[in-house]
């Protein structure tokens, strides 16, 4: 593999930014010899958090994923071996709530990093049951598994995307913050934390345009001005756990990334990294698509936190007291409705949170 993937200094880099993750005494603290569960563990940012929590002496760390070849590489590089002997590795799906209230039950985290998620795009437009199954359920399967086994702290990884958002993506990213939001006012701490492309990451950009490029392919982009938010793995999930810590009521955290940074810039700087020179298609923006990606929506609002880098929205308001009612009706019409009655009730929900949000500004 090319030193540019490889190695997370190279990535910062390009970025113009510190590629060693740093902690807050009060971070560190919140973390050292807790239990800690996170979700979609075997993805990028979720076995990004793993390692990092390894760093803070935390109690036992349990690693959820319904991917087994991941939580295999992860124990590997945890461990040094792939037994999958560990109770602490655990093959389940998020979307299969009976499974999770159980789980929750025999393991009683004190924190909860939920990570697992859906985050491709065009493949979520066109299939939009699997967006909203494992998105916006099995969110709210996770949280509500955490209240009733008595944990202490929930954080939901989001997306830039849940900010005014245009996609099936967004939309249940910005309904799941919604539903975190929802169990706000109890014992449990809960919050979300929005942020933008982490570059690196399975499936995303970069490893796709390595082998466009080292395949002397073309590079396929969708318009010439698109910009996107881009940070690195290791400062995306370092910056998570300091969110973590001061999760109180519901609030979407917003992570500072820097300005937006234009992907065909990216591209070439990449190429002459590579030593190469690149041939550029452009396939226009796809269904959903944003050409600049936002932080905010026109209902929201940034408050400074004790962290030079992390922002929270001011929320306007609790999460509407129907949200979670009828987010389970939602679920019984999935095996009923069609695609484009799905998109339809899902923008209904997304309009009518909204409405609730703007009505109490």
């Amino acid at each position: 593999m090319h030193k540019f993937l490889a190695d997370p200094a190279t990535l910062a880099r390009m970025l113009g930014k510190d590629s060693d993750p740093t902690y807050s005494a009060a971070a560190r603290a919140s973390v050292e010899g807790r239990s800690v569960l996170v979700t979609g563990a075997g993805g990028s940012i979720g076995s990004e958090i793993v390692r990092q929590l390894h760093r803070l002496s935390p109690g036992p760390v349990y690693l959820l994923d319904h991917d087994e070849g991941a939580l295999h590489s992860l124990q590997v590089e945890l461990n040094g071996h792939g037994l999958l002997d560990d109770d602490r590795t655990v093959l389940a799906d998020i979307r299969d709530g009976d499974v999770m209230r159980r789980l929750m039950e025999r393991i009683r985290p004190d924190i909860v990093f939920h990570a697992a998620a859906h985050k491709h795009l065009p493949l979520l437009e066109r299939y939009p049951a699997e967006g909203i199954k494992t998105n916006l359920l099995g969110t709210a399967n996770m949280i509500a598994a955490a209240a009733h086994a008595g944990t202490g702290t929930f954080v939901n990884i989001s997306t830039d995307k849940a900010a005014a958002p245009t996609s099936v993506l967004g939309a249940t990213k910005r309904l799941a913050e919604r539903v975190v939001a929802a169990w706000s006012g109890g014992p449990m701490r809960v919050a979300s934390v929005r942020f933008g492309n982490v570059l690196g990451s399975r499936g995303s950009f970069l490893p796709t345009l390595h082998w466009q490029l080292s395949n002397d392919l073309p590079v396929t982009i969708t318009d010439p001005r698109i910009t996107r938010f881009f940070m690195t793995i290791p400062e995306a999930a370092s910056l998570v756990i300091e969110a973590g810590e001061m999760a109180r009521t519901g609030e979407t955290y917003v992570l500072d990334m820097g300005d937006p940074v234009s992907i065909e810039d990216l591209v070439r700087r990449f190429a002459i990294d590579l030593e190469v020179t690149p041939e550029i298609v452009y396939t226009g923006l796809r269904p959903g698509e944003k050409l600049h990606e936002e932080l905010l929506d026109g209902i929201e609002n940034l408050t400074g936190t004790r962290h030079s880098r992390v922002s929270a929205v001011i929320a306007n308001g609790p999460a509407p007291a129907t949200l979670l009612d009828r987010v389970d009706r939602l679920a019984d019409d999935l095996t009923t409705l069609a695609d484009e009655e799905l998109r339809d009730q899902l923008w209904d929900l997304v309009d009518s949170t909204a409405a609730d949000l703007a009505g109490v500004r």
